[in-house]
This record gives structure tokens, C-alpha cells and sequence, in this order.
């Protein structure tokens, strides 16, 4: 094992220079997910809020006048209207786009401040950086307790996350089961 200068091991700083990369993109991917589920919360918000603005604005127009004088077509549109409305409502509140969002939010604003605790460490004159084994698993224990705490990514957002950061992903080799006697003899 070579040491550098710094009292840690080459290992040691490439592990927390990879580490890094890792929380740069654990950070960007949440990030990108509080957008998305955000933008999904809009999108059936806004809806919702229109169509329940329509419904009222109609059933006041109704009560205004007379039931026979209210067309049955427009009284159907409303209903109609009106379920949907609900409908939208309870997708969104089934989905909590929106409490996930903030979910997703807070977890890249914690993998951010390890991002940030990893570039200050790198930066650090060798003498000031400290016992490299405690603070690695000072490192190590802030990325399970955001991993515990928060959402998962999903593999298709990391995958799209982890090349741009130069994230190396460890490659897993399966052995090959023995072949049967026949099968080789063929």
C-alpha cells in the first residue's frame, strides 16, 4: 500500500475522490427527480383547480336559475366536469407527487453538503485533513444515513446520472457454471 505524503494511502484518497463523484451524482439525480415530480404535481394541479373553478362557477349559474331553465346538457357538462376534477384530485393526492418532490429535494440538498465536505477534505493542505480512517467512515456513515433516510434513485436515473460524473460502477463477474460432460463432448 503506498502512502502519500499526506498520511493517506493512494486508496485512500482515490475512495473519497470516487466517493465525490458518487455524491455529485446521487445529488444531480435527486435533483432532477424533485423537478420532474414537481412538474407532475403542476400538471395535474393546475387542471384540478380549473375544472373545480368551472364546476363552481356553473353550480352557482345553476342555483341562479330555475332547474327547467338550466339545460340538461349543460347540467351533464358540469357533472362531467366535476368528475374529473375529482378524479384528477385523487390521483394526485394518491401519487403525492408533491411530498415526494420535497422528498427527493432534501436528499440531494444532503448528498450536496457530503459533495461539498469530500471537495473541502481534497482541498485541504495534507497536514490538515485528519486521520484518514475516521474520516472516511465519517463519509461513509453520512451516505447510509441519506441512503436510509430517502427515496431511491432507480437504476434508469442512476445509469443516466452516474457516467456523467465519472462515477466508476464496480463491474460484477459471474462464473460460468461448469458444463455437463455430454454438453462439452459435442
Amino acid at each position: 500500500m503506498v502512502t502519500t505524503t499526506t498520511g493517506w494511502t493512494t486508496r485512500e484518497m482515490h475512495l473519497a475522490r470516487e466517493w465525490g463523484k458518487r455524491a455529485a451524482a446521487a445529488q444531480h439525480a435527486h435533483y432532477y427527480l424533485a423537478t420532474n415530480l414537481r412538474r407532475r404535481n403542476l400538471a395535474l394541479g393546475i387542471p384540478v383547480v380549473i375544472l373545480s373553478a368551472i364546476v363552481g362557477t356553473a353550480l352557482f349559474a345553476s342555483l341562479a336559475a330555475s332547474t327547467d331553465s338550466f339545460p340538461l346538457g349543460m347540467r351533464l357538462a358540469v357533472g362531467s366536469v366535476s368528475l374529473i376534477a375529482a378524479v384528477l384530485a385523487a390521483i394526485q393526492t394518491f401519487l403525492r407527487f408533491a411530498e415526494r418532490s420535497e422528498r427527493h429535494a432534501q436528499a440531494a440538498d444532503w448528498y450536496s453538503a457530503i459533495r461539498r465536505e469530500i471537495d473541502e477534505l481534497l482541498a485541504l493542505p495534507a497536514d490538515k485533513r485528519g486521520e484518514s480512517k475516521k474520516t472516511l467512515d465519517g463519509l461513509r456513515k453520512e451516505f447510509n444515513k441519506a441512503g436510509q433516510t430517502y427515496p431511491e434513485i432507480g437504476e434508469t436515473t442512476w445509469a443516466r446520472f452516474a457516467p456523467t460524473f465519472g462515477v466508476d460502477e464496480p463491474v460484477v463477474v459471474l462464473e460460468e457454471a461448469p458444463r455437463d460432460r455430454q454438453e462439452s463432448s459435442h
